[in-house]
């Protein structure tokens, strides 16, 4: 994040002071927000601080918390291991034609490869809380979470 504000600043003052802005800022900048978001999945699955819609888990928790733990596990193995198995021909293709971004001529299969590694590590995630290598998520509760309504003014 820091280097994409550093490049967008970068990029704002050489246009005022220069007249011309730095010419790679916009393929890198989308390059890196690209990648950042990719590999924050793994992490944000690992913590269990992804967004939820949990009404029918909640639910069918009381008798069937279990069944709907590992539905959800196996779902996630599914899904990411799909993901999984479609990106890798297509970093297969930038990396035999030696693909490069349009304007500041950047090699994209080193950042292509942030997907397939990031739906790579988010399968280990899901296939370790299914086999009981890693402890199964924990959500907070509501009355955990900090009030948001609290008017202190």
């Amino acid at each position: 994040m820091i280097a994409i504000v550093g490049l967008v600043t970068t990029s704002v003052i050489l246009r005022r002071v220069a007249g011309t802005p730095l010419h790679i800022t916009e393929d890198v900048v989308g390059l890196l927000l690209t990648a950042m978001l990719f590999l924050g999945l793994p992490l944000v699955t690992l913590r269990a601080q992804h967004v939820r819609v949990s009404i029918v888990s909640n639910a069918l928790e009381p008798r069937f918390g279990g069944a709907v733990r590992i539905a959800a596990l196996l779902v996630g193995l599914v899904f990411f291991g799909w993901i999984f198995l479609k990106a890798l021909p297509w970093l297969e293709f930038a990396w035999k034609r030696n693909l490069k971004s349009e304007t500041a001529r950047l090699l994209l299969y080193p950042w292509m490869a942030a997907l397939p590694v990031s739906v790579g590590l988010t399968w280990l995630i899901f296939a370790g809380r299914l086999t009981g290598l890693l402890p199964p998520e924990r959500h907070a509760s509501l009355e955990a979470l900090p009030d948001v309504t609290d008017n202190k003014d």
